[in-house]
């Protein structure tokens, strides 16, 4: 049975709740390596098991998925390498910095959406654009700058980019199942992290000890936080454009900044930090105002 696309307003809610969802992940992801699992393995812990539980659900429809081939490992590819990279931003930077530098997603995503797509952006979504870089560059203006930019800024920079790209390749391929890009993005993202992180800090593997006592933590973390996440936003971006889809996700920004200033004494927020904040949950509710109702256009 077909199922008529959603409104705009339920798909756009479904990207906010599971992007909120993300802004957790960098919880999990210090909590392995407290344990002593090193960073990268620690990305490649809680994404593992999902791609392992959405193989089999890939290859139970295998049939279906061949003429999609090409499209399922292409966004696999891109949203994976985008997924990891950030992940690896957590990973070596600091939570707020590695967060904030990965939402200048929607920037690229409209100008993306706007060539590629053939998307109209509207005076809302650029003035939207606005008010949350502002939030942006309020929120990175803490500590006046002194920090210097490291590798793990670089990769949360980049990991923009990488998901821009992604989030395009979603809306242009319009039908390929959730499964199968759900499959490919984690495997990528599990084995970019182990390649970059053995990069940067050696190739040296945890003692079997130390991961097999993380693994129920993991295991648990993968499929009841980040599996349901990416398959939901998935499968919304199917009907968003996607600098919309950047902007909605800056819903992770405020979880992922108000859960690192309570947790992190280094990363507590200022009021300078906090109207920052404040920006991008005005930028969120300004693009997501005039689609209150009708349905999105169906991709092919």
């Amino acid at each position: 049975m077909r199922l008529n696309p959603p409104t705009s307003g339920f798909a756009s809610g479904a990207v906010l709740i599971s992007a909120a969802a993300w802004g957790l992940y960098w919880i999990p992801l210090r909590y392995l390596e407290a344990t002593g699992v090193d960073g990268a393995w620690a990305v490649a812990l809680v994404n593992a098991p999902a791609a392992l539980l959405l193989a089999v659900a890939a290859a139970w429809r295998w049939e279906s998925y061949r003429a999609m081939t090409g499209s399922v490992l292409a966004i696999g590819l891109f949203t994976g390498a985008g997924f990891a990279l950030y992940a690896l931003g957590l990973v070596y930077s600091s939570v707020v910095r590695a967060t904030l530098l990965f939402y200048l997603t929607p920037a690229w995503a409209t100008l993306i959406g706007i060539v590629w797509l053939g998307e109209k952006a509207t005076w809302r979504r650029w003035a939207a654009i606005a008010g949350g870089l502002a939030g942006l560059v309020l929120l990175v203006a803490r500590g006046g700058g002194t920090v210097p930019l490291n590798i793990g800024d670089l990769f949360a920079f980049l990991s923009g980019v990488f998901w821009a790209v992604g989030a395009a390749l979603i809306m242009r391929s319009g039908g390929v199942p959730v499964a199968g890009m759900g499959m490919v993005q984690f495997t990528v993202t599990t084995g970019i992290a182990l390649l970059l992180g053995g990069l940067v800090d050696g190739f040296a593997v945890p003692v079997s000890a130390v991961l097999l006592a993380a693994l129920p933590t993991s295991v648990a973390v993968a499929l009841f936080g980040m599996l349901p996440a990416v398959c939901i936003l998935f499968w919304a971006q199917k009907f968003l454009f996607p600098g919309r889809v950047g902007l909605l996700m800056m819903s992770e920004v405020l979880v992922a900044v108000f859960t690192a200033s309570l947790l992190l004494p280094d990363e507590r927020l200022g009021l300078l930090e906090w109207g920052g904040a404040i920006l991008i949950v005005g930028a969120c509710f300004l693009e997501i105002a005039p689609a209150r109702s009708g349905s999105v256009r169906e991709t092919e």
